[in-house]
This record gives structure tokens, C-alpha cells and sequence, in this order.
């Protein structure tokens, strides 16, 4: 799939909006121990996948 600059760098802000907000989450909410683990296991696959991204951008923007 061949995304545009702009394309990846709203991507990568609705990641960065949605791991702060797993990490809002984990920090105010009571949660049991396998909630807790699911939302740590998503943010770190969030995290992830945004540091590919990234790394995509960065190729795509160096000439």
C-alpha cells in the first residue's frame, strides 16, 4: 500500500492519540489484571506500528 506523506503523518497522530490514551487509561481506571495486560500488549503494538511509520516518512521523505 503506498501512502502519502500526509496520509502517514495523520496516521501516526491518531496512533499517538490513541496510545495516550491506553496509557490514561491503565494510569486512572481500576482494572483487573488481564485488562491491564490487554492494554499494555495494545499500546505496545500501537507503538509499534507507529515507529514504522515513522521510519516509512523518514524513507519517503529523503530524496
Amino acid at each position: 500500500m503506498n501512502l502519502s506523506p500526509k496520509a502517514i503523518r495523520f496516521i501516526i497522530e491518531a496512533l499517538d492519540y490513541r496510545v495516550k490514551a491506553y496509557q490514561e487509561r491503565l494510569q486512572t481506571e481500576v482494572l483487573d489484571e488481564d485488562e491491564a495486560s490487554d492494554i499494555t500488549n495494545d499500546a505496545l503494538f500501537l507503538e509499534s506500528l507507529r515507529q514504522e511509520l515513522a521510519k516509512t516518512q523518514e524513507v519517503s521523505i529523503t530524496p
